[in-house]
């Protein structure tokens, strides 16, 4: 008995557990405001430009902007502008496929470029142990 009142336990555990993991679809990353980049296609581009100019002004700020995989799977590009300069969160726990990795950076600014198809926003000025993770980080928005 003890053993069936065990599996029966273990059971409900696994089910609970897979029901708390809600996938971000394209719709959720639409509802939530994140700016979204669906294989170049991108959503909400201004709400980046709004944070952009959030940054100039010394106005806190944050957004997130999601990028779909192939799959379907996000991978979250968080930003928070303190006022003073920008954290960055790297966050594929999502990704399905892929390795997780969560990792954060300051930088700071945040920098726009005309760019020949567009708008490039890009990191500037990153330190800490990540520096290279906010270094590299780059977004165009396509007209």
């Amino acid at each position: 008995m003890k053993n069936f009142t065990f599996i029966i336990i273990l059971f409900l555990v696994i089910v609970v557990s897979a029901c708390g993991s809600e996938p971000y679809s394209y719709d959720t990353a639409m509802e939530n405001g994140d700016v979204v980049d669906l294989h170049g296609n991108v959503k909400n581009a201004e709400r980046l430009e709004a944070f952009y100019q959030n940054s100039l002004t010394k106005t806190e700020d944050k957004i997130r902007i999601t990028r779909f995989t192939i799959e379907g799977d996000p991978i979250f590009y968080d930003l928070v502008f303190n006022g003073a300069e920008v954290q960055f969160k790297y966050d594929n726990s999502k990704d399905k496929h892929g390795t997780t990795n969560i990792r954060t950076a300051s930088c700071k600014t945040l920098t726009f470029n005309t760019v020949e198809n567009g708008k490039e926003y890009e990191l500037q000025g990153c330190y800490g142990k990540n520096k290279e993770l906010g270094d590299g980080f780059k977004f165009e928005v396509r007209n």
